[in-house]
């Protein structure tokens, strides 16, 4: 089924009152940027376009979907966001694999809701405190000699910043940031990285 009989599906009327107590409310409708972003999507993660593989043109996207230009280039700019296509001045969109970075990216704007609310403030610090203290005990058991000295040379320049304040913050990261770098994972470091980022935020909103 093609986008557009899918978009006309979606605006039947539905004008009766849902229950007692709510009024009828039209639907809102899919702008065609979203209907396309989604198709595609759905073709790259059945894997009708492979790892690498180049997606058709603008204009084949245009007939093939039977919608604009503005409408193909806002869906694959979307997908790029999303980390599923790479797209340079050019060339026609490469299916990609998202990154770490990409991943927890998607997820701040839903921490920018939580931490709107007072109790979205809390379960940030229960999320920090416990990825820490999990990188803490990794630490304990796994760190090289190399690494146990990148942390006490770091650990050193912070202690030696307490009379600086904007030292100490950058210090502050600096340990962190070699904390997050044991486990040779990057969606730890991406996760660590997110994490000063959503406690900017925090400090915004509570400032």
């Amino acid at each position: 089924m093609g986008l557009m009989n899918a978009f006309d599906s979606q605006t039947e009327d539905s004008s009766p009152a849902i229950g007692r107590n709510l009024r009828s409310r039209p639907l809102a409708r899919k702008k065609l940027s979203e209907m396309v972003e989604e198709e595609l999507e759905q073709m790259i993660r059945r894997r009708e376009f492979g790892e690498g593989e180049q997606l058709p043109s603008e204009r084949e996207l245009m007939a093939f979907f039977n919608v604009g230009r503005p409408s193909v280039r806002e869906a694959l700019a979307a997908l790029k966001r999303k980390g599923l296509v790479q797209i340079n001045n050019g060339e026609r969109a490469r299916v990609s694999r998202p990154s770490a970075d990409t991943i927890i990216g998607e997820l701040s704007g839903m921490a920018k809701d939580f931490l709107s609310h007072p109790g979205g403030i809390a379960h940030f610090e229960q999320l920090r405190l416990f990825f820490e203290s999990s990188l803490v005990r990794y630490a304990a058991e796994h760190a090289t000699d190399e690494q146990i000295d990148l942390l006490a040379k770091a650990l050193e320049i912070n202690s030696q910043s307490l009379d600086n304040n904007a030292a100490f913050i950058r210090s502050d990261v600096d340990f962190h940031r070699v904390l997050a770098e044991i486990p040779g994972n990057p969606i730890f470091m991406a996760i660590h990285v997110a994490l000063l980022d959503w406690a900017d935020r925090r400090t915004s909103n509570r400032g």
